[in-house]
């Protein structure tokens, strides 16, 4: 990962804007995709530390070597609480994160709170400069709109999602159901840090699906929660999922939020993931066309024909 503090980031992502749009100039917009710290895994969850960031941090009048400190007790509390729980099946690996605050990492208060701002306040100057750098241009204006993770990433990620009225045009929240059981896996791999076996990982992995809500119950074994191959279902929830999209069209508040769906999985599955989220009644994006086929292109043009 880059740091979205760098202004030497910022720079280049404008510049970078400025180019295609002078080089194409009949496009009408862009998507920009990651303007936030991806939190694949644990470890990117507490990134970043950059010394931009550190500036940034003290100049708000926070100390940065304080935060540091303060993140790095509180990762350490739940790792420990995750190798003590997880060889007790999902349920004891839940109970021990909760107890190990867990909460800080998309609660108002605790030891993420001025990193969290930080992130975020250098993820919308980063979208603020991206916004000028297209206005500055000559002849129409060009459409803005960048693509997230869905709550409660956003606040890992710094992705400012109730802030960008006036900033974007519109905001694509991610469900791209596929990488979430291995975000599941990946955070319960970096908390057991190899000191547990493949049942551990499992429940492990079960108790972070959960408690990120990817999952409408805890799963009693988790060997599934792991990333589908394209012909494979994809192991998250119907609940899940619509909650994540009313979560953040609420946030983003007058900004337009579009649904994305990825065309991965079988056809019974994509077409439920389809249908769930086109009955939110927002845009509706679907990446991937080459995941697509002929059997899926005609579910979806009859979809909404009467029998």
């Amino acid at each position: 990962n880059a740091s979205l503090a760098s202004p030497h980031v910022v720079a280049y992502v404008s510049a970078l804007l400025v180019e295609l749009a002078q080089r194409y100039p009949a496009v009408t917009g862009f998507r920009v995709d990651w303007p936030e710290y991806p939190p694949y895994d644990f470890n990117s969850a507490l990134f970043d530390f950059n010394p931009a960031v550190c500036a940034d941090i003290e100049r708000e009048g926070g100390d940065a070597a304080r935060i540091a400190d303060d993140v790095a007790q509180w990762a350490a509390r739940l790792r420990r609480a995750a190798v003590a729980a997880a060889p007790h099946g999902p349920g004891a690996a839940k109970d021990a994160l909760i107890a190990a605050d867990w909460a800080a990492l998309a609660g108002a208060d605790g030891p993420l709170v001025e990193l969290y701002a930080a992130k975020r306040r250098a993820a919308l100057r980063l979208l603020i400069a991206c916004r000028a750098a297209l206005d500055a241009l000559p002849g129409r204006r060009r459409r803005l709109e960048p693509q997230a993770f869905p709550p409660p990433f956003h606040r890992m990620s710094g992705f400012p999602l109730d802030a960008l009225d006036g900033v974007v045009d519109a905001v694509g929240i991610k469900l791209y159901t596929m990488h979430w059981p291995m975000l599941a896996r990946y955070w319960a791999r970096d908390l057991l840090d190899d000191a547990g076996d493949a049942a551990a990982m499992n429940a492990l992995t079960s108790a972070v699906a959960d408690l990120f809500g990817f999952t409408d119950a805890l799963d009693a074994d988790g060997s599934a929660l792991r990333y589908p191959e394209p012909q494979q279902r994809h192991p998250v929830g119907a609940r899940a999922q619509k909650t994540k999209l009313r979560e953040a069209a609420s946030l983003a508040g007058d900004v337009a939020v579009r649904a994305f769906v990825h065309s991965y999985g079988p056809l019974s599955d994509f077409m439920a993931r389809f249908n769930l989220a086109a009955g939110t009644d927002l845009p509706l994006w679907i990446n991937r066309y080459g995941y697509l086929s002929d059997a899926k292109l005609d579910a979806i043009a009859h979809r909404d024909r009467p029998a």
